[in-house]
């Protein structure tokens, strides 16, 4: 039997992004002491860094409570096999261990949560989450995989129409359009850039965070212990304080 350590980087990335976030209410109390609204910079300084460290601590718990699941259903099949007299992996566990070493080496939050979750399951992994709370966990998701390159975000002044399909810009504005439409709904400030500098950016996201997993956890009750710590931590995580999370 194999033997290895293990480190849960999704409590860490948590525990960074409560820093960011405390950075982030500090430089905008500072910049808004006279009494004027801080400039959008002031706000992407931290928002951008803490939207993709959000992103990462999501996918990374639900990654483990899916390989924990899966490999509890390994580790039990493989007792079935040796009671039966096998000694080595029949088809069934095979597979189970290929999908189970895919699972972890994968990346993509859309492969993990619908691909590997109908897999495994028949379903998508958030099924049970509502439509809202999942819409705006793909928007940050989408956020994240613009944000995470350091590339130029890019939105057209003007919509651009179908039979422009082939013109520069309009493969962003396809890509971001969903994402510009939610912003809007939630922050109403009239322009991807506007909305993206809102202050109150990413605490939204973490509010859907919590009530994604508060609707997520349910189905894998119990939360396997090595994903557990963070989802309590999520759970009672207080945007731009010193959580207790120790």
């Amino acid at each position: 039997m194999a033997h290895y350590l293990g480190w849960e980087t999704a409590t860490s990335l948590l525990l960074s992004y409560e820093s960011m976030a405390l950075a982030h209410r500090s430089t905008l109390r500072r910049a808004s002491a006279d009494g004027v609204e801080p400039h959008a910079y002031y706000s992407y300084m931290h928002a951008f860094g803490l939207l993709i460290l959000n992103a990462s601590f999501v996918e990374g718990t639900v990654r483990t409570i899916l390989t924990e699941k899966v490999k509890a259903d390994l580790d039990e099949a493989v007792e079935r096999g040796k009671r039966a007299g096998r000694t080595e992996h029949d088809s069934p566990t095979r597979l189970l261990q290929k999908f189970l070493i895919e699972l972890e080496s994968s990346g993509g939050w859309d492969n993990l949560v619908k691909s590997a979750g109908i897999s495994y399951f028949g379903s998508a992994l958030d099924s049970d989450v509502d439509k809202d709370v999942k819409e705006g966990i793909n928007v940050l998701f989408t956020l994240r995989n613009v944000l995470a390159h350091g590339t130029a975000l890019i939105q057209p002044t003007v919509k651009m129409t179908e039979d422009m399909k082939d013109v520069y810009p309009y493969s962003w504005q396809s890509k971001l359009h969903g994402v510009g439409m939610y912003l809007e709904r939630h922050f109403k400030r009239g322009g991807m850039f506007e909305n993206l500098a809102d202050p109150d950016l990413p605490e939204h996201f973490i509010n859907i965070t919590k009530k994604y997993f508060e609707q997520l956890t349910p189905k894998f009750t119990p939360i396997p212990e090595r994903a557990q710590k963070t989802v309590d931590m999520i759970r009672d995580y207080s945007f731009g304080f010193v959580n207790n999370t120790r």
